[in-house]
């Protein structure tokens, strides 16, 4: 009798302790949300950031991954390079969970060698399909982790805006000849032959497909062509972004 005694009160001592843990975590968030409602400044960031180091090892897993996020988007409209993603991921490893954490090395690949500069691409038309289905394999991986699809998402939709519409710096059609880039035109067919069955190959097809319509040749003067061109490429990477998450 004494024994099942110990025993019953063994169990509501860990239930209660793991309610008031719980509790203690819904706190935490509710009052470190409270800094980042304020606007953003050197001051308030200071202050959330202190924050969360004081209490992330307060947190589970979930709860700190939405910490660390939410500081990061409250850093970034303020500041748009006031995070090294590198040393961020570095920095918050231990306590956010795995998805979160590839994304944020995704991130700090293409902060130290960015798509483009000033308008103007920095990585050829190969490396754009290889960066483009690098994120379409990681959304594949962790499609049902709810964090970190949004930011996923955008990721994707701007190596697909590059793709297939170029930059004003790199037009993907030159402004002179009118003539789509042969480049682009030879690393996209080798890319959808060695990845045919991903949604970045479905796309580059689809695109092909308008692009043999018109010859591979278009006027970015004639308001007409110009517009069915960015239209086209607008449905593309819309259905493609839809494409990754299936």
């Amino acid at each position: 009798m004494k024994r099942s005694l110990v025993i019953i009160l063994i169990l509501i001592l860990t239930v209660s302790m793991l309610s008031g843990c719980g509790t203690d975590q819904v706190e935490i968030r509710q009052d470190f949300m409270a800094i980042l409602d304020q606007p953003a400044s050197e001051e308030t960031i200071k202050e959330a950031s202190a924050y969360l180091d004081q209490s992330i090892s307060k947190m589970d897993e979930e709860y700190a991954s939405d910490m660390v996020m939410s500081l990061e988007h409250y850093i970034i409209e303020f500041n748009q390079d006031g995070i090294d993603y590198n040393q961020w991921a570095a920095k918050y490893e231990e306590n956010i969970s795995t998805a979160l954490y590839e994304l944020y090395q995704i991130q700090g690949e293409d902060q130290k060698t960015p798509m483009a500069e000033d308008a103007v691409l920095k990585l050829s038309w190969e490396e754009l399909a290889q960066r483009a289905y690098k994120i379409e394999q990681f959304i594949q991986k962790n499609k049902d982790q709810e964090l970190i699809q949004e930011d996923s998402a955008w990721i994707y939709e701007n190596y697909m805006n590059a793709m297939i519409m170029g930059t004003n710096g790199t037009p993907i059609f030159d402004y002179d000849t009118k003539v789509f880039s042969q480049d682009a035109k030879m690393a996209y067919a080798s890319f959808i032959n060695k990845y045919p069955d991903s949604a970045t190959a479905w796309a580059l097809n689809e695109y092909f497909n308008y692009l043999n319509s018109i010859d591979f040749t278009l006027d970015y003067n004639d308001k007409i062509s110009s517009k069915l061109f960015f239209d086209t490429c607008d449905w593309l990477v819309s259905e493609s972004g839809k494409r990754v998450f299936q």
